[in-house]
């Protein structure tokens, strides 16, 4: 294969990966001038009817989505007896492949590259894909640390017209060390099966090993469905137990009690870094639970009380009496009391709250219905986040309702400058950012130094505010302008990110010449010189497009109830689209069809996944 040229164009340069299906090839794009990725259907599955669909699959995952980390998917097609897509080429290794090599990450290393793994997740689960197969071989990083996640081959569509018998013999398939107990058992996999496959990657990240293993596949299976990982805090040191909470909820057995979605799950992250000791963890239904149990636990009281005055009938009748009366006039006394305390007096203590952190004391306010106002500031004695003084005194009382106002330290307005010059632009801007450095600018230069590194910065080494502005002049890469014309807006904006150049402004104008959304100029002309991190400017076409409609209504009959009813349209240039999905009650219902081009198309019916019908209709 080394050597052959693909659609007059790619031409296969080296074998730089392969899996169970495809083999991944470095080629260069004539056309373009640049390095991108190739991946072919190996040569004994193109004929495999199984294979070609699943290869098709991820093909057409892969198109449903951009982001800036996910692997951009830039051609697909078939040659002859070649099944191929191309994708951008990431110059680095697997996560897999890093792991092995460090052993296991730092916090601040791993929880910032989950956080972009979860970003991808997030942005495949809003576009209707769930991966199914996330692991390290996976993800890849380039030569600056940025996570790509590739390989949708065993992704499934939400709105899939496949059906049920179909998917089966895939409901397992995934790397058996990250894959979700639903997956073990064979079930479909789902949104919160990725979550948990990414609180596996993270638990080996930070501990260099899975949380499940043995010495078969069963076993390890076996282990996802039943046993609970070791604490990381018992295999590594300086992992923080709000870590562990984080890492437990994601790895749940139920997946109702797991994280429902990768923004949450990224939030917890966040404040698994600021919170060390933990304790924010949240379970869905955790609090109803534990309603209940008190509940129980006072009914329990009230019997065994019950069943003890029934036995105690030795008393004399006029002490019962006596002491019905003294309990109903304590009873009484205790409710006067606290009528008068909380509507006549109405009035609560102010805690005091300087020292906690703002979560906390904010948490302490809302309780006695008080009302708490934050401002932060910069101060020396307080660490970041800690309440340095309130506007109440403590003790004094005060109406519900009060505001109270919060003073809280951002920290130490001053930091070290170092000298970063010849350091990496990564390892700057990391170090930077710990520092809490606001107003950061990174500038590139053509210039004869190591591409990449810092050549200049100001200021000077040396103290001063994180609220004064930082830049750095980087030793940039000069490369050809890719065309952009044609692509949607987000497929723009992450090609000009892969290739290291800026969004800049955005124009939308009319036309009757592009399809609308596309994009149809730019500010720095294809195929010249840019330098890496120019802006571009984009100019977008807004032309709406005509609506087309059936010449007749259309009826569908669903024979039960609360049955899944898809619709989806096969326009005359062969483009289907999914036109309706949802449940339907028992009867006929009249479904209003909408294409966006005139002519016959095909209509396909699915109830509950499978093809109830089909018929041609003349759009106009």
């Amino acid at each position: 294969m080394i050597g052959r040229v693909i659609a007059g164009r790619y031409e296969l340069i080296s074998e730089v990966g392969h899996g169970g299906m495809a083999v991944v090839y470095m080629a260069a794009d004539r056309t373009t001038k640049k390095t991108v990725a190739v991946k072919v259907l190996k040569s004994e599955y193109q004929s495999d009817e199984e294979f070609v669909r699943r290869f098709n699959r991820e093909a057409k995952a892969a198109n449903r989505v951009s982001h800036e980390n996910i692997v951009y998917t830039m051609d697909v097609g078939v040659e002859g007896d070649l099944q191929y897509i191309v994708m951008e080429y990431v110059d680095g290794c697997t996560l897999k492949d890093l792991i092995r090599q460090k052993g296991h990450f730092r916090v601040n290393e791993a929880v910032p590259m989950v956080i972009r793994i979860l970003a991808a997740v997030d942005h495949a689960h809003k576009n209707g894909i769930v991966h199914r197969d996330i692991k390290p071989q996976n993800i890849l990083v380039d030569r600056r640390g940025i996570v790509k996640v590739t390989d949708f081959g065993i992704a499934r569509l939400v709105n899939d017209t496949t059906s049920k018998t179909e998917t089966d013999g895939e409901r397992a398939l995934g790397s058996v060390h990250y894959f979700s107990p639903e997956q073990a058992r064979g079930q479909q996999a789902d949104a919160q099966s990725d979550l948990y496959s990414v609180g596996v990657v993270l638990y080996e990240m930070l501990t260099g090993r899975v949380p499940f293993d043995g010495r078969s596949i069963y076993e390890v299976a076996r282990q996802h469905l039943e046993s609970e990982p070791v604490p990381m805090r018992q295999i590594q040191t300086g992992i923080t137990k709000a870590l562990d909470e984080v890492v437990h909820r994601a790895m749940c057995k139920d997946p109702a009690r797991r994280y429902q979605t990768a923004a949450e799950f990224a939030a917890d992250l966040k404040l698994a870094l600021e919170h060390p000791k933990g304790g924010f963890v949240i379970y869905p239904g955790t609090g109803a639970a534990e309603e209940k149990k008190d509940a129980q636990t006072t009914a329990d009281r009230d019997s065994e009380n019950r069943t003890e005055n029934d036995e105690d009938h030795g008393k004399s009748h006029a002490a019962r009496i006596l002491t019905v009366v003294g309990i109903s006039l304590v009873a009484v006394f205790i409710v006067l009391l606290g009528w008068y305390i909380f509507h006549i007096h109405g009035r609560v203590k102010i805690p005091a709250v300087t020292g906690m952190t703002q979560s906390e004391a904010q948490s302490a306010l809302d309780r006695l219905g008080l009302v708490s106002n934050v401002e932060e500031i910069y101060d020396e004695e307080f660490a970041r986040g800690i309440v340095v003084s309130q506007s109440v005194t403590p003790g004094t009382w005060e109406a519900p309702g009060t505001v109270i106002d919060l003073r809280v330290s951002r920290g130490s307005q001053w930091f070290y400058m170092e000298n970063y010059i010849g350091r990496t632009e990564r390892e700057a801007v990391e170090a930077l950012n710990s520092s809490g450095v606001n107003r950061l600018e990174i500038l590139y230069s053509q210039d004869s130094g190591t591409i990449g590194t810092v050549i200049a910065q100001d200021p000077e080494p040396g103290y001063q505010s994180v609220e004064d502005p930082v830049t750095l002049t980087v030793s940039g890469q000069v490369f050809e302008m890719p065309d952009l014309a044609g692509l949607t807006l987000d497929g723009a904006i992450a090609l000009l990110e892969a290739e290291g150049l800026r969004t800049g402004g955005i124009q939308e104008i009319e036309s009757d010449d592009a399809k609308a959304g596309a994009i149809v100029g730019q500010s720095v002309v294809s195929g010249s010189d840019v330098l890496q991190g120019t802006s571009v400017d984009l100019t977008v076409c807004v032309r709406e497009q005509t609506a087309y409609h059936p010449c007749s209504a259309y009826s569908v009959v669903v024979p039960l109830e609360n049955l899944l009813v898809s619709i989806s349209l096969d326009g005359p240039t062969g483009e289907e689209s999914i036109v309706f999905s949802g449940r339907l009650s028992r009867g006929t219902h009249m479904v209003e069809l909408t294409g966006i081009e005139p002519g016959v198309h095909l209509v396909r019916v699915y109830i509950e996944g499978v093809l109830i019908d089909q018929t041609e209709i003349n759009f106009e």
